[in-house]
């Protein structure tokens, strides 16, 4: 989704764990439409442990809705599998403002039990591993009013300012499925397939997943849409929109490819609408031929991909038929790179939800880079402009209760964007790249997956170890400002880099290669070198005379500079100058730690855990030994600073 308004202590299993526990959460455009204090659905561990009793196989919502308002009435019915020893009870979701007519469960009308938002069914006799449900839930009602959903309701009913267009649609992101549907809201249990079949006003046309297998004219003013998802999909990700619409309908013909791959669009039923967007439209084909060729095959290429409008600010990536306000290159290319990372590859938590929204933000980056270059660099700027508006905040976060948070436009989108650019710079090699992206999709291709499974298949792919790169720019806070001074004598090109970083209590420094661009008599060169600590002095012998330098010229990692500024004092004989004489050692450590100095003072040092939480501080003068046996195992950074706290050195430090 998308909207226009926008310790590694022992091992990583601590936060793993942390992941795997998180149950709750929502996307940026909520920002703009809710507060932090919108509430979410209300259900307790109880009712959410009956839910994971059974398997999801199929779901088909057989519904009436109309254009003109939100009211709703039909059946949905619901085939699942056992998965516990026992089952005694079927439990689903629906908000009170829906009345439950009837339900029939394997044949045998049950009588519900409602417990707020809880529709618990006691079964006739138990269920053993591996039996069948089958329950049809008979409902009608007028869905809440609420903005529980990541952008407004989950099932809305508005009219457009700008076309005059009245629209009924749902948004389900993250909780509000149930708002308009009885369902189990569960990022895990992907279902195995699904039908949407609307009856509506013939006037009407009504979209949705999958095919469109057929259009059924009831004879009294009435048609049924009939929609068919055999691919697996996720709870939010099944929706409706009705209006009246036109079919634009185009094919896109990926080198990979089958077949070529239907693009369907409903627009709006005004001549201007198609006239002013259809170039626009026409992207999406450019988009997916892109896409296919960089991620693999779009992941329904035997269905459609398409687009309903809605009158919102911004794009719902709903499997294969994306709900969107308008149309603009990146929302397009925003919400349809959702369908492999999202749609196909679905966050584990929405703790994870970097590995939706992040991968689709990055993919207008992408988009801007092969079919509008002249635009790309200043898509991924303002995406750094923005992260670097405030000082903190991490990508990675537990409260999934906060809805704002999680979709989050500057931490969530813009910042997972931003990092995962910066791996393509480690890693600093396109075909592996995309080896790792298509690598990841495939392994985890109808499921879920999340941040840490992502990195186990990049560190896999490469060969590389990225714990420290996330521990920094995921995990961690904040960016680096470096300070950068140069001077040239003949051939000799002296560079110093200081680096401050914006959140020193979290994240005390960014360890990172970073590209300089020197500008030169002969011609312009990029270097490249390690900032492996606070403050770097590189010598480098550089043919040519350098009149000017710039730091980071493709902006591959999020970082502010100060200078570059030309020091005509700066030669060999500073090299290293806050460094030289302070030693640490050993490195790994068991249990102690010797600080040796050259010169006789008064030092601090201090050890901080990945948090930039300080577990050891003590202070030394010229040779003394600092006892680490209180400390756990894992990865830690030891800042030296002198009696007039300048940090004179700051090193990693990896105690087994």
């Amino acid at each position: 989704m998308k909207s226009s308004i926008l310790f590694y202590i022992s091992s990583l299993a601590a936060l793993s764990s942390i992941a795997q526990t998180a149950t709750i959460g929502i996307n940026p455009c909520a920002a703009t439409h809710m507060s932090a204090n919108t509430p979410v659905r209300a259900i307790n561990a109880v009712q959410v442990s009956e839910m994971d009793n059974y398997d999801v196989k199929f779901v088909h919502l057989d519904i009436d809705v109309e254009r003109t308002s939100t009211y709703i009435f039909g059946s949905v019915r619901t085939v699942a599998s056992v998965k516990s020893i026992t089952l005694d009870t079927f439990g689903f979701e629906l908000h009170p403002n829906l009345i439950i007519d009837s339900i029939i469960l394997n044949g045998i009308h049950i009588t519900p039990v409602r417990t707020g938002n809880y529709v618990a069914c006691g079964l006739p006799s138990t269920l053993i591993t591996g039996a069948s449900i089958d329950a049809k839930t008979y409902y009608h009602g007028t869905p809440p009013n609420g903005a529980a959903a990541a952008i407004g309701n989950g099932f809305s009913n508005v009219s457009s300012q700008s076309w005059g267009n009245q629209v009924t649609y749902s948004l389900s992101q993250p909780y509000s499925a149930y708002e308009w549907f009885p369902c189990k809201q569960s990022l895990n249990d992907k279902i195995d397939s699904s039908y949407v079949f609307v009856t509506t006003d013939s006037t009407n046309k009504a979209g949705s997943n999958g095919l469109l297998t057929n259009v059924t004219n009831l004879g009294n003013g009435k048609k049924r849409f009939e929609w068919k998802e055999h691919h697996i999909i996720d709870n939010y990700l099944i929706s409706v929109s009705v209006a009246k619409y036109v079919d634009y309908s185009i094919y896109a013909n990926p080198v990979n490819s089958p077949q070529p791959i239907l693009i369907q669009n409903y627009v709006y039923d005004n001549p201007a609408t198609l006239t002013n967007f259809q170039t626009t439209i026409n992207q999406t084909k450019d988009l997916v031929e892109l896409y296919s060729n960089l991620y693999g095959l779009y992941p329904f290429w035997d269905e459609k991909y398409g687009h309903c409008m809605a009158p919102f600010s911004g794009g719902m990536e709903h499997q294969t038929m994306t709900t969107l306000g308008f149309f603009e290159f990146s929302l397009i290319a925003h919400e349809l790179a959702h369908q492999w990372f999202g749609d196909n590859v679905t966050c584990a938590t929405w703790s994870d939800i970097w590995v939706n929204e992040g991968f689709a933000s990055y993919s207008e980056y992408v988009a801007y880079e092969n079919l509008d270059p002249a635009n790309a660099a200043s898509h991924m700027n303002t995406q750094h402009t923005n992260v670097m508006s405030q000082p903190g905040g991490s990508i990675w976060f537990t409260d999934t209760t906060n809805v704002n948070r999680i979709f989050d436009g500057r931490l969530t989108y813009d910042k997972g964007s931003a990092v995962i650019h910066s791996i393509r710079f480690e890693v600093n090699d396109d075909s592996v790249f995309f080896l790792v992206l298509r690598t990841y999709l495939q392994q985890y291709k109808d499921n879920v997956a999340s941040a840490l499974n992502f990195k186990t298949v990049l560190e896999t792919v490469t060969g590389k170890n990225f714990t420290t790169f996330f521990n920094q720019w995921f995990y961690g806070e904040g960016y680096p400002t470096f300070n950068v001074k140069w001077n040239q004598v003949g051939s000799n090109f002296f560079l110093k880099s200081t680096e401050t970083v914006s959140m020193s209590a979290v994240t005390p420094l960014f360890i990172t290669p970073l590209e300089y661009k020197l500008t030169r008599s002969i011609g312009d060169t990029i270097i490249k070198v390690n900032q492996t600590q606070a403050a770097e002095f590189y010598t480098l012998n550089i043919p040519g005379t350098v009149t000017a330098i710039s730091v980071d010229p493709n902006n591959w990692i999020l970082n502010k500079v100060i200078g570059p500024a030309h020091d005509l004092t700066l030669t060999g004989i500073h090299e290293n100058e806050n460094q030289v004489g302070i030693e640490i050692y050993p490195n790994p450590t068991k249990d102690k730690l010797f600080i040796s100095t050259s010169k006789i003072g008064t030092y601090t040092v201090s050890v901080y855990d990945i948090t930039g939480k300080i577990v050891k501080s003590q202070n030394v003068s010229q040779n003394e030994t600092i006892d680490l046996n209180s400390i756990e195992n894992g990865l830690y950074f030891v800042k030296i600073s002198d009696s007039k706290n300048v940090i004179l050195k700051v090193s990693k430090l990896v105690k087994e």
